[in-house]
């Protein structure tokens, strides 16, 4: 593990968590090791989401004390776990988990039935049971819009053949945003009559019902503004404190191989709003390029969005700011796009925070985006102008690397006093390709 030396210093282990700060699973209490996403809740407790070991294995939460250490009081069951299970689908991913201002919280993710997949969202009181007045006994599946000769499928673009002998670093987080109301915004994936698909914006009451007020029917389709397009994806959106929502992705014109990443902004209504640079703000670039996230800061509504993009042939975090008004904020890089090479193995940002003081937070993964020697958790900050905050382990940045094995990403969030939790996945190689075989949770200080 590469660790400054210096200890109770930002950007390094929380000696008071787990074991020096890492969390390993599986554990004795708990079977399953997939740490896929984490929340801080009240009282300094945190809320993991695991996939249990097993076919078409359930996902659980997990409620971890400050220490570490599982929380048996959750669940009611003295076991400290709470199972998400649905007859005849499988839960396959989770995405995000999302507090509620009631105490409660979201799980987002994927499932499957048969061939087909969907999105799901389950919904929990705080005491870590069903909300039972949330879609069908706490679960809703994202199957169907209702408007006339269209339909909706969630699609899994997420899948992975589990036979290949790479494998595809996580990148986005899935696109779900929660406003100060309660109500739900979410991407979705719209196959139209013609068999053209495209991608749009849903927005639920509370109760996971459609909210019709929201452009008229519940959704919005992302059009892009009229630019062509060979392609476009739903990446990431966030929801701004007057109700507006940030859009961003990616779309693909002529070139096969290059990609245009893009932020646009929806009105409270559902409505392209033009006040927000014209309506579109877009970064090019001549190879692949992948947005992963976009956070906004509710003091001013900066906002900021990551991914990572390919510089000669090496990929590089993906970073830029935005004002409110979306133009590139001169403060950050001199208004410009900003690709960070801090290892030269490659890196991708995959998760951000917006801090009060205007220092950026970010996490991913070193290496080129595969499963594969090389891939690292690297959590880094930068300060406002965009050059790495030195207070942070020394440099600006921390790698958890463990010998023997890869580290990759899969969550990262703030806790209410500002230590930094990332939660992620232990690679080994097999015969023939890399496989999951652990689960880690750390903590940093602030």
């Amino acid at each position: 593990m590469v660790q400054s030396a210096r200890t109770l210093e930002a950007g390094t282990l929380d000696p008071t968590f787990a074991d020096g700060g890492v969390l390993r699973l599986p554990i004795p209490e708990i079977s399953g090791f997939h740490t896929v996403a984490v929340l801080p809740l009240p009282e300094n407790k945190l809320l993991v989401a695991i996939r249990l070991l097993g076919i078409d294995a359930p996902i659980a939460l997990a409620r971890l004390n400050e220490d570490g250490s599982l929380d048996l009081e959750f669940g009611g069951s003295g076991a400290g776990l709470v199972e998400i299970t649905l007859e005849d689908h499988y839960f396959d991913s989770v995405k995000e988990l999302r507090g509620l201002s009631d105490g409660g919280w979201l799980v987002f993710g994927q499932y499957k039935k048969g061939g087909l997949g969907g999105k799901y969202i389950v919904r929990f009181s705080r005491d870590g049971q069903l909300d039972m007045s949330f879609g069908e006994k706490g679960v809703l599946l994202i199957r169907s819009m209702g408007r006339p000769k269209e339909r909706t499928e969630a699609i899994d673009r997420d899948g992975e053949n589990s036979s290949a002998a790479m494998r595809r670093v996580k990148g986005s987080n899935g696109g779900l945003a929660v406003q100060q109301d309660g109500k739900i915004l979410l991407a979705s994936y719209v196959m139209m009559e013609s068999g053209y698909a495209k991608e749009a914006v849903l927005r639920l009451n509370p109760d996971g019902t459609t909210d019709p007020t929201f452009n008229g029917v519940g959704f919005t389709l992302i059009e892009l503004g009229g630019i062509p397009h060979v392609w476009n994806i739903v990446e990431a959106i966030a929801v701004q404190s007057d109700g507006k929502v940030l859009v961003s992705g990616e779309f693909a014109q002529e070139n096969p191989y290059a990609r245009v990443a893009y932020v646009l902004r929806l009105d409270a209504s559902g409505q392209l709003d033009t006040s927000f640079n014209g309506g579109m703000v877009t970064v090019r670039n001549t190879a692949p390029i992948y947005v992963n996230d976009i956070s906004v800061r509710e003091t001013d509504g900066t906002i900021v969005v990551v991914g990572d993009v390919f510089v000669d042939s090496v990929a590089h975090g993906l970073m830029f700011v935005l004002t409110s008004g979306g133009f590139f904020d001169f403060t950050f890089n001199r208004g410009q796009p900003m690709f960070s090479l801090l290892v030269p193995q490659g890196m991708a940002w995959s998760h951000s925070s917006l801090r009060a003081d205007g220092s950026i937070l970010v996490t991913g993964d070193t290496g080129r985006g595969l499963v594969e020697e090389g891939v690292t958790a690297l959590t880094a900050l930068f300060r406002p102008d965009g050059s790495p905050d030195p207070t942070f382990n020394g440099t600006g940045f921390t790698i958890f690397d463990e010998e023997g094995a890869y580290e990759s990403v899969e969550d990262m969030k703030v806790m209410a006093d500002g230590r930094i939790v990332v939660c992620g996945l232990v690679w080994v190689d097999g015969d023939s390709w890399a496989y999951a075989a652990g689960g880690w949770v750390i903590r940093y200080l602030a």
